[in-house]
């Protein structure tokens, strides 16, 4: 494909899905052909120089930016999930499997019986993806289930405050 040819098409696909979501596909396409080409390599004997042995493929999982990019979503729904699949995958949504189990709560989501966020993600996405574009909107613009790295600006704070009123207790004992 020319460059022409492929300028084209990618306005074509940014003028009917966003920038954003076309950006966030290419990144998910990006990180599913590195592990594609990880998994094919193969290893050379180091005790006979012509014997290939090749490498034992374990399952690996899908990280959450691939499984939101294999799912079908409507254009307007993607950019937010993927959003917040990329915040899934630097914790900073759902950082935590109790976060995973309070977000099931509150949604009423069977709780997965595996404690691992990797094992959750399939059940999170599926819901996430059925819900409506606004909902999804919200999660993410109010930060919900960011976990407790959030409140380290108020334990910040109420230290700070537990700082100056021993300081002013001591100063009244010193002084009375």
């Amino acid at each position: 494909m020319t460059d022409t040819k492929l300028r084209t098409e990618l306005h074509s696909m940014i003028r009917q899905y966003g920038f954003e979501q076309v950006d966030q596909s290419l990144r998910a396409i990006r990180i599913s052909i590195r592990h594609t080409e990880r998994g094919d390599r193969s290893k050379i004997s180091s005790n006979t120089n012509a014997a290939i042995k090749p490498k034992r493929k374990r399952m690996a999982r899908a990280t959450a930016a691939e499984y939101v990019a294999k799912m079908e979503l409507p254009p307007k729904k993607s950019p937010a999930v993927l959003e917040l699949a990329n915040k899934f995958q630097d914790k900073s949504f759902l950082p935590t499997f109790g976060e995973i189990r309070s977000f099931c709560r509150v949604y009423g989501i069977e709780v997965p019986t595996s404690k691992s966020r990797a094992a959750a993600l399939p059940r999170v996405f599926k819901f996430i993806a059925a819900m409506e574009t606004s909902e999804i909107q919200r999660l993410l613009d109010d930060e919900m289930f960011s976990g407790p790295s959030r409140l380290g600006p108020i334990a910040d704070a109420i230290r700070r405050n537990g700082r100056a009123a021993s300081r002013t207790r001591a100063n009244r004992r010193d002084v009375g």
